[in-house]
């Protein structure tokens, strides 16, 4: 297991939150920004996820999808699922303005140190939203401590669940996208990201991975990749892992 005593992990608080905005990015993606009170003082680490508190304490994690909430609001990128009952709340009912609460922030999803190796990112469906936040974090590192390279490889079903466009962020990456049930007139690559990822010519032994989607994905990637040569100790990982309906 890895020793993360070497990083300051901001406290976790409960905070009041309102409903900023939401925008459908696809017929079942919302991003959503919660705006918090102009008084509160929350940090996190790019990567790093929140519990949402809504209707009837109904409680569900999301992955924070922007660098910093130094404007007071925190972007959420929300997928709807099917029975849910906070998909429900989120795709039937929510409004701006709705007083919800939040928890965090979670987990130990963020950048370790970078510098000098080649750093890949796997994401599937809404596992991008933590990419996104490290991503644009990137843009603020020190030349000291930028990586040898920045790939982002993601993946979905068909066209439409590529939802966001990469190219604004500030930060020299190469973006692959990949569908794993692509139409004919698909030029892009096919299957899944963690094969993409073993076509390329990288010597895995200076690699970093940051894998973030679903809990199939993790655990295939995770294996194919360190039996590949990938260091176990630099795979990284954010599973997601349905709630109960």
């Amino acid at each position: 297991m890895e020793d993360i005593a070497e990083y300051v992990l901001p406290a976790t608080v409960t905070l009041p939150c309102r409903i900023h905005s939401i925008d459908y990015l696809t017929s079942d993606v919302l991003r959503v920004a919660l705006r918090m009170p102009p008084t509160t003082k929350f940090e996190y680490l790019p990567g790093q996820y929140v519990d949402v508190i809504g209707p009837k304490a109904v409680r569900r994690s999301y992955s924070l999808a922007s660098a910093n909430a130094l404007d007071k609001k925190l972007e959420l990128h929300i997928r709807a699922v099917d029975g849910g009952l906070m998909s429900q709340y989120w795709f039937d009912q929510a409004k701006v303005n709705d007083l919800l609460r939040l928890n965090g922030p979670l987990g130990t999803f963020f950048l370790r140190e970078t510098k000098d190796l080649d750093v890949v990112f796997l994401a599937t469906g809404t596992g991008l939203a933590p990419v996104k936040s490290m991503l644009e974090s990137m843009a603020l590192l020190d030349v000291d401590h930028l990586p040898r390279s920045v790939t982002v490889i993601w993946g979905g079903r068909l066209p439409q669940d590529l939802y966001c466009n990469l190219s604004s962020i500030a930060v020299n990456h190469r973006y692959v996208p990949v569908l794993s049930r692509p139409g004919a007139d698909w030029a892009g690559a096919r299957g899944y990201v963690q094969h993409v990822l073993l076509s390329f010519e990288l010597d895995l032994r200076n690699v970093a991975v940051y894998a973030c989607g679903s809990y199939t994905m993790i655990q295939s990637a995770k294996a194919e990749l360190t039996q590949a040569g990938l260091p176990e100790k630099r795979f990284y990982s954010d599973a997601f892992v349905p709630s109960g309906t």
